[in-house]
């Protein structure tokens, strides 16, 4: 593992990257038992804007279009959403959660919101809303550069435990 000399001397993307890695890592582990294995950021935004359109999710989640279209695709596949057209404009889809996705949905938010809970426990209720607001700033100032999109594919590798990987490494 970094220490945490060298984690200082790191990029904000690397540490992003990394956070985000290991954010990933216990949620997939938390949510074995559902039926999906990723895409769970996009079921936990639907969990909040359930019926809102293709556009309105790739805009919110920085997800590429071509790229959303696979993901709803499989998530129609695996039984979690349905696309809906738009009876006023065909071009436009609503995407909805079945009752087997707003199942399993609020199994998904009830992890994120353990996880968040957990990892934030002893870090101070002020430090936690500077952290929120600067992660905000950032973000805001990234969408001002020029960018190639990009698609994070968080699929579980293997079955077995990050600690037992970890130890291997060790």
């Amino acid at each position: 593992m970094t220490t945490t000399a060298n984690y200082a001397k790191l990029s904000i993307g690397t540490k992003a990257l990394i956070l985000s890695k290991l954010y990933y890592s216990v949620l997939s582990k938390s949510l074995e038992n559902l039926d999906i294995e990723r895409y769970y950021s996009i079921l936990f935004f639907l969990n909040e804007n359930n019926g809102c359109n293709q556009q309105c999710i790739c805009n919110n989640l920085a997800i590429d279009k071509t790229a959303m279209v696979k993901v709803i695709d499989y998530l129609i596949k695996v039984g979690f959403v349905d696309r809906n057209v738009n009876p006023d404009d065909r071009r436009e889809h609503f995407i909805m959660l079945t009752k087997k996705g707003l199942r399993q949905t609020n199994e998904i938010v009830k992890a994120f919101q353990d996880i968040d809970k957990e990892i934030f426990s002893s870090i101070p209720k002020e430090e936690q809303v500077i952290f929120n607001k600067v992660m905000c700033q950032l973000s805001g100032k990234l969408k001002e550069l020029p960018a190639n999109d990009l698609f994070f594919n968080y699929k579980q590798t293997a079955k077995k435990s990050r600690k037992k990987a970890i130890n291997k490494v060790s």
